[in-house]
């Protein structure tokens, strides 16, 4: 937050800052607020309506020093008895740092409060659309202030004045209420793999070509495809030009045609009306490709910048030894493929990237796997067991399309694990961050100041950080598999998020030498995990098993030990948890008392199994650690499926899903 300073200014500005400038302040209160108008040093322009409340005005030496810029001035009406206006925003240089200091706040949206209280004091009214002007301009404003101490907005635009067609209102990028255009993007050094998927002959010949456009209709959407010339019918295709198309069908609301079974009769009127919420899926969707003559522009993904998600995914690879931007051999007689996130569908909100890849036979059938598609929002997004899953804001969420050999069919159980293990060593190599894996599909954060726990206290909390969800479809006679995962990154509090966790691992080491890694990023998040996920594909495949990841994957989860109570037996049994199965991945347990429990009520199966002592079933635990559990020597372990029972952890609970 920008916050208005008075004695802590000494270090950063090389005189006083006197004030209040404007009589009537009160410490914690609003009510020596107001509205301002500031006059800007650049461009003589005026930004109105900037709230205020009780800063002071920057007095500089005569002449002024050489380190500091005035941005901005107090502007005062003519009868003012102040013969000059005082100085409101300044930008100082200290050795190789800058330092922007204001006695105003550029930060609050002018709709609401506290400005919006601020402006209700003014003696003149203002219209919805002079407020709509007025904060356009303070975001544009602000935009300037942040490159001016070296930062880089994704929408800021270099344009003269700071007004520019495209610019976006932020409550408009993070609050959508439709589906955006998707792009279809590829690696730098791999352009042909868009064209490629979408010319695939079993597509092509689906399509209706219109207008630059091909159009699919699907089972569940109707998908348009073309180049970005497409987005302009009238003028000369830019890349200026397509933002400022992507900028218009951000804020044109979309024409719902309900079906006429779904239609329904007012009370009050013999008109139908369509049924509320409105069916997004019904809606047409777009998908962008780049062209050799338009390539891809960072102002249209203002969410989510590619160009720096592709270097960052060279750099993950790198760390793992691997090549970046090459074909590699195709198996059982498929043609080459690329790697894991070279290829990528972007959309900034879509519906459910794991709907639109799951439930489209022709999508599912034909498009290129290994595929991964990203949203920076998704407003009908699926969670386990069929549940709506709404994406808050900062919030990495995807799906990727895989190809599962025949032979590994009954190893799919393996996947959700493997992507639980990818995304717990990409998000945090060492541990430091306290990053677990919660049975079966839950990424978990285990530290303290989390889950309610302090900071200090010695008592580590438990909070979800995201989910995975698996599923897959035998088509063209082969499986293929779509993994979902959502992953809390730079959420907001009280949401547990990865940048919640460098920030408490910052303070625990403020004084120590030791290094802090990186604060997360959505680009470098999500290229780690590409990296990650992909590397454990590879190694599962050729090793045809999950046998290889065991150690790793249990020294990431949050079990080993526990003990939980079985709800789906009768009695409730006490077990310990011991581990996953590597031959079937079932959770084993060991029974904490000696009556074998029996399943009832129609409950989730328990697999109460007398197994032998070889190290693929028993997973390296020996009969003469468990022995005490059954009378006849024998081993009665208890072993879950994950796709049957609901584990509550808070609870320590394992009970039939709902």
């Amino acid at each position: 937050m920008v916050r208005s300073l008075s004695d802590f200014v000494k270090g950063f500005f090389p005189g006083p800052c006197v004030g209040p400038v404007f009589e009537g302040f009160e410490y914690a209160s609003e009510a020596g607020s107001r509205a301002l108008t500031l006059n800007l040093a650049t461009g003589s322009r005026e930004v109105h309506h900037i709230y205020y409340n009780g800063g002071g005005h920057f007095a500089l030496s005569s002449p002024a020093p050489a380190n500091v810029e005035v941005l901005a001035r107090f502007s005062y009406p003519a009868s003012s008895p102040v013969s000059e206006q005082r100085i409101a925003v300044v930008l100082t240089k200290n050795g190789k740092g800058l330092t922007l200091l204001a006695s105003v706040h550029p930060e609050y949206p002018l709709s609401d409060p506290p400005a919006s209280n601020a402006i209700e004091k003014l003696d003149v009214h203002l219209t919805k659309e002079e407020l709509e002007v007025s904060d356009k301009a303070r975001v544009a404003w602000f935009t300037e202030l942040l490159v001016s101490v070296g930062l880089k907005p994704p929408a800021h635009e270099s344009i003269p004045g700071g007004q520019t067609d495209i610019e976006e209102d932020p409550a408009l990028l993070f609050h959508p209420t439709h589906p955006s255009p998707i792009f279809l993007l590829s690696h730098p050094s791999l352009p042909q793999l868009p064209s490629t998927a979408v010319n695939k002959t079993e597509l092509k010949s689906k399509m209706v070509q219109v207008d630059g456009w091909s159009f699919l209709r699907d089972a569940n959407d109707e998908v348009r495809f073309g180049e970005v010339e497409a987005t302009c019918e009238d003028a000369e295709a830019s890349e200026e030009s397509v933002a400022k198309w992507l900028g218009t069908a951000r804020r044109t609301k979309p024409v719902f045609e309900p079906a006429l079974d779904k239609l329904s009769l007012d009370e009050e009127s013999d008109v139908p009306r369509p049924p509320s919420p409105p069916d997004l899926h019904s809606l047409l969707k777009t998908v962008l490709l780049a062209s050799p003559s338009i390539p891809y522009s960072p102002r249209w993904t203002p969410l989510f910048n590619l160009s720096t998600y592709w270097t960052e995914l060279d750099q993950a690879r790198k760390r793992l030894g691997r090549r970046s931007g090459i074909m590699r051999p195709g198996r059982d007689g498929l043609d080459e493929r690329c790697s894991l996130g070279d290829c990528v569908l972007y959309g900034e909100t879509v519906t459910s990237t794991q709907t639109m890849l799951d439930a489209n036979p022709l999508l599912l059938s034909n498009l290129p796997a290994p595929l991964a598609f990203l949203a920076s929002f998704q407003l009908s997004g699926r969670g386990r067991g069929g549940n709506m899953w709404l994406s808050p804001p900062g919030c990495l969420q995807f799906s990727i399309l895989l190809d599962l050999p025949q032979e590994l069919s009954s190893k799919m159980v393996f996947i959700q694990y493997m992507m639980a293990l990818a995304v717990a060593e990409a998000v945090d190599e060492d541990g430091r961050l306290g990053v677990r894996i919660k049975w079966p599909n839950d990424i978990y954060a285990e530290v303290e100041g989390v889950g309610g726990s302090e900071v200090g206290s010695g008592k580590k909390g438990k909070a979800k950080l995201g989910g995975i969800l698996v599923n897959t479809s035998y088509v063209g006679g082969r499986w293929r598999v779509v993994v979902g995962c959502g992953i809390n990154v730079l959420n907001a509090l009280p949401t547990t998020s990865l940048s919640q966790l460098h920030s408490l691992q910052a303070a625990k080491l403020s004084s120590s030498n030791k290094p802090l890694p990186p604060a997360p990023t959505m680009e470098g998040t999500f290229a780690r995990i590409m990296s990650s996920f992909d590397a454990k594909w590879e190694q599962f495949i050729e090793e045809k098993g999950f046998k290889g990841f065991m150690d790793e994957y249990h020294g990431r989860w949050l079990h080993a030990g526990q003990e939980v109570t079985l709800t789906t037996t009768e009695p409730h049994t006490r077990v310990r948890i011991l581990q996953i199965t590597p031959d079937h991945g079932l959770l084993r347990c060991i029974p904490l008392s000696n009556p074998r429990p029996q399943a009832s009520h129609g409950l989730t199966p328990l697999y109460d199994r007398n197994v032998d002592e070889g190290e693929n079933d028993r997973g390296g635990w020996s009969s003469k650690q468990t022995s005490g559990a059954g009378s006849n020597g024998s081993s009665p372990y208890v072993d879950l499926q994950p796709d049957g029972n609901s584990f509550d952890l808070m609870s320590g609970l394992i009970r039939r899903k709902a």
